[in-house]
């Protein structure tokens, strides 16, 4: 317990003992950590996407944090596709056309322009049909690879009107029209040419690709087993029908393919592909053994892949093993230095293994690609401020409102910087940072309720209360305006009205459970006991395991306890104790209740080893010297006038402010020498 007792409610308490003895122990524990809570803020985090931000921050009202445990890392599912030359459909065959040749040998060195040139000289020439459908096809090739679509399509069809059955540009025709999403053209020409080649297994492969991507599983799957059927350990085919049985939900057979692609391929670019994804599954299910095996060996065969560094990783800390996670991470933060979503999720994870300055470092490495990355700038925003620097992610806010001033992610760098400067104690510059939010949008609830708690801060409780009612007026699916409502009317000792705020609340949200305690606490400050305990109780009912039900139980065994006029009511008190000790064992406030019960009782020894759990569970002078207060009021009570002395003497050590020690030492002095003088 805190030294600050100005929550806690004291009562005398004298039904055994000298009349001269005052045992002030019966307290309602109130939590100031409940009320701050209501009055928390956190930082906003970015959605960049305006339509999206819009909605998130639509949905809260005290801010929510961005960063979330460590992630696994996925890279993209898509189907494994085919870019070296032979498997786009460019004949190995040499040609006795020495002009298509050339061209050819330019394509091949990369001399694009000059290749274009000799092979549009092939298609003017009187070379034969198959020859200027092959330069064309080329052509088409280059503008494929420069990403001109149109173009490439273009000429693809140019070389089909010279020879109908050429399977190159058919299939590389399919290839643009993919490239392009235009879905059904290329199932078309990829058709056509299946009807020429039924046994072709990569055009196989291919269709089963263009009807994967439509999201057409089941149809791929076909497709990929007609391949399977010419080539049964055709590793890309055993890939790709794995992933389409993924995104079908069948999850058992998927992992089984991927099993087969890895052994068909065996150390191979598909078996690495395979284990990695082997390694992602068994890790989002938990079997961290199965994970970090495949991965390893997804790594063994390539051990320049960022995306299985991260998620051995990630398995790494799952298992335990920070030191050998750190190593991944930075192998895959050097190997992914350009991969911006997977820096992006180390720094994340950096964060949350409060790596901060790796965290920072890898964000900065963003942002050196661009100043002026706001998701980015965000980020390092919250790393910063979780730090402990909130200069700099004050600055860092600062620069989102400049690159984007007057937008929806100003508003919420506004709201940031304001929430810095009030946690600083500038609270006259938070609530005028708060209104520049409120300039880009003036109906922002969240903004009006962390500006009401600038304004508390600020010593101006009026305009706090018409802050937070008017963010009630915008939301009233939100409790906590009110809350801070009554929260500044208890403050303010107006406890009639606090007490309607809050009767308000638990009428709406009946299952609210700090308003009940608080509502509690507020009953037993006007005497209203039979009330008082019927709100803890309800605080229980609501959730029995968490510390408000713990402090509940505790106020509620002090409440009878004060009141007992039986043994079976101090029996009740105890057992509310003895419950919330069982969630805390140690908790000074809980042994300070139940050794009053057992001094009522009038089990004494009890009482004082109690009592001396409390002394040795907190390290609040305050708690300590209430603690030996009582221990001296048993033992003089015991007729140990000697030990009395020295427990209070132990007791006016901790607190010398506390006078009812004092006095009670006094009375046992005079007992102990009356003692003495009768001997």
């Amino acid at each position: 317990m805190s030294a600050n007792r100005k929550n806690r409610i004291s009562s005398v308490d004298n039904n055994s003992g000298s009349d001269d003895f005052q045992i002030k122990h019966n307290r309602i524990s109130r939590i100031e950590a409940v009320r701050s809570e209501l009055t928390k803020r956190k930082y906003i985090s970015f959605i960049v996407l305006p339509a999206i931000a819009v909605l998130v921050i639509a949905a809260v009202i005290i801010i929510t944090s961005y960063y979330k445990k460590p992630q696994i890392f996925k890279p993209s599912d898509n189907t494994v596709t085919f870019a070296d030359l032979e498997k786009k459909g460019i004949p190995a065959v040499k040609s006795s056309n020495a002009l298509l040749e050339k061209g050819k040998d330019n394509y091949n060195k990369g001399y694009y322009n000059n290749a274009v040139s000799d092979f549009n000289e092939v298609v003017e020439s009187d070379s034969s049909n198959q020859d200027k459908s092959t330069a064309l096809t080329y052509i088409g090739i280059i503008y494929d690879e420069r990403g001109n679509y149109d173009k490439a399509v273009e000429h693809y069809l140019r070389a089909l009107k010279y020879d109908k059955n050429s399977v190159i540009a058919y299939r590389n025709l399919a290839i643009a029209y993919r490239h392009k999403k235009d879905y059904s053209n290329a199932e078309e020409a990829v058709r056509n040419v299946l009807k020429i080649d039924s046994q072709n297994v990569q055009n196989l492969i291919l269709l089963g690709n263009i009807l994967f991507e439509q999201g057409r599983y089941k149809d791929a799957i076909k497709e990929y087993g007609e391949a399977l059927k010419i080539s049964t350990d055709e590793p890309v085919a055993l890939h790709n029908t794995a992933l389409a049985l993924l995104r079908t939900g069948d999850e058992l057979s998927g992992i089984e393919y991927l099993k087969k692609a890895g052994a068909a391929d065996k150390s191979g670019n598909i078996a690495g592909l395979a284990y990695s994804k082997l390694g992602v599954i068994y890790l989002e299910r938990k079997d961290y053994s199965f994970a970090e095996k495949y991965l390893r060996m997804a790594v063994s065969i390539n051990p320049e892949d960022p995306a299985a560094r991260y998620n051995l990783g990630i398995v790494y800390l799952k298992i335990n093993k920070p030191d050998n996670a750190l190593i991944e991470f930075s192998k895959a933060e050097e190997l992914g230095r350009n991969d911006e979503m997977l820096l992006e999720s180390l720094g994340d994870t950096y964060y949350d293994l409060n790596e901060y300055d790796k965290s920072i470092e890898t964000f900065n490495r963003l942002l050196d690609t661009n100043r002026r990355n706001i998701r980015v700038l965000s980020r390092l925003a919250e790393v910063y401020h979780k730090k402990g620097d909130p200069e700099k992610a004050f600055d860092l806010y600062k620069r989102i409102t400049v690159i984007e001033p007057a937008t929806e992610n100003a508003r919420v760098a506004y709201i940031n910087m304001a929430n810095i400067l009030d946690d600083m104690g500038q609270s006259e510059e938070a609530i005028n940072t708060y209104n520049k939010a409120l300039t880009i949008d003036e109906n922002d609830d969240s903004t009006l309720y962390n500006m009401g708690i600038a304004y508390k801060n600020a010593g101006k409780p009026e305009l706090a209360v018409q802050s937070w009612k008017k963010a009630w007026e915008l939301n009233s699916d939100s409790p906590k305006p009110l809350l801070a409502i009554a929260g500044v009317y208890e403050d303010k000792e107006l406890y009639d009205l606090a007490i309607e705020e809050y009767e308000r609340i638990v009428k709406r949200w009946a299952d609210l459970q700090e308003a009940h305690f608080q509502l509690a606490g507020l009953y037993y400050k006007k005497s209203l006991y039979d009330y008082s305990m019927e709100e803890y109780r309800k605080v229980v009912e609501i959730n029995g395991n968490n510390d408000l039900a713990r402090k509940a139980l505790i106020n509620l065994g002090m409440i009878i306890s004060a009141n007992a006029d039986s043994e079976e009511k101090l029996d009740e008190a105890q057992s509310y104790i003895q419950k919330a000790l069982l969630q805390k064992p140690n908790d000074a406030e809980a042994l300070i209740s139940l050794g009053n019960v057992y001094y009522k009782k009038g089990m004494l020894d009890e009482a004082i080893d109690t009592f001396y759990m409390v002394i040795s569970s907190s390290r609040d002078s305050r708690i300590i010297a209430e603690a030996y207060n009582n221990i001296g009021k048993s033992y003089h009570n015991k007729g140990e006038y000697q030990k009395a002395l020295k427990a209070f003497t132990l007791g006016i050590d901790e607190d010398p402010t506390m006078e009812e020690i004092r006095i009670n030492r006094k009375v046992s002095m005079q007992a102990y020498e009356s003692e003495l003088h009768a001997e």
